[in-house]
């Protein structure tokens, strides 16, 4: 038998409150997160983006200190202090780096401004070039360092440059444009404006009951600038087909290309 769901409402993020309540199916009171304006919300993560980042120089810089033979932390077990900079430099960057991506999901950027835009959605991926590429290069070029260290300590880098440069990077940015138009594009669906999602969504719903729930126990609804600030910026198929009419067609399109390279691959094969 299946399980019933809980429908929990996530209040609106512009709401003066400091604190989200939402009712479940059986009318309980369910305390969802804090919330309050977007702007606010957004710029104390992006201080607290440029605290990690700040924090992830200074562990750099001490590295880069100890291979110049300034600092002698460690003794002679330089390698060791190398990683551990160069460790606990990664994990200040990739925390500023989700931090900096979630500030943009509630406060996006807008297009009109196209430098700022792509300086805004692209800033932590230069920063986290910048927090490995000069230890790299100093690693590599130092003439104490023995060979074997040095490669060991030059690979670990490059693997935290490349980690740092994935996390960082924002696949799906979003703009204030975008929002404002996929607000547009749910109220011609849904006049309420309100959508659903399920906990581990990768899209958000206009239908309650779309089919996509089937598995789900937990449904939450809100409004789309809610499903910005959790990652889900494109909409169900099903739920809003007409928003994906050019890329329904793309798709179309794409199956049939494919369709024909593998005829003619298997005519080659003949």
């Amino acid at each position: 038998m299946a399980k019933e769901k809980k429908y929990v409402k996530v209040q609106d993020e512009k709401a003066e409150t400091n604190e989200v309540y939402g009712k479940d199916s059986h009318g309980k009171i369910i305390k969802i997160e804090q919330t309050g304006d977007p702007k606010k919300r957004a710029r104390a993560r992006r201080i607290w983006a440029i605290v990690c980042w700040v924090i992830a120089i200074a562990f750099e810089t001490i590295g880069i200190l100890r291979l110049a033979d300034v600092i002698n932390w460690f003794g002679d077990n330089m390698t060791a202090f190398l990683i551990v900079c160069i460790v606990l430099d990664l994990i200040f960057v990739v925390i500023g780096s989700l931090l900096w991506k979630k500030a943009n999901h509630i406060d996006p950027a807008s297009e009109k401004n196209k430098t700022k835009f792509w300086i805004w959605n692209n800033l932590w991926t230069i920063l986290s070039v910048i927090a490995f590429l000069p230890i790299i290069i100093l690693i590599f070029t130092d003439k104490d360092l023995d060979k074997k260290s040095k490669g060991l300590v030059g690979w670990i880098a490059i693997a935290a440059l490349v980690i740092a440069g994935l996390a960082s990077y924002d696949y799906n940015p979003v703009s204030m444009e975008w929002l404002e138009r996929a607000e547009q594009e749910v109220l011609q669906v849904s006049p309420d404006g309100i959508i659903y999602w399920a906990e581990h969504s990768k899209k958000y719903h206009v239908d309650k009951d779309c089919p996509a729930f089937s598995r789900s126990e937990t449904v939450y609804e809100g409004t789309v600038r809610d499903a910005y600030e959790r990652g889900l910026t494109d909409p169900c198929r099903r739920c809003i087909p007409e928003y994906h009419e050019e890329e329904v067609e793309n798709t179309e399109v794409k199956e049939e290309w494919e369709e024909s390279l593998w005829n003619l691959l298997w005519w080659l094969l003949e």
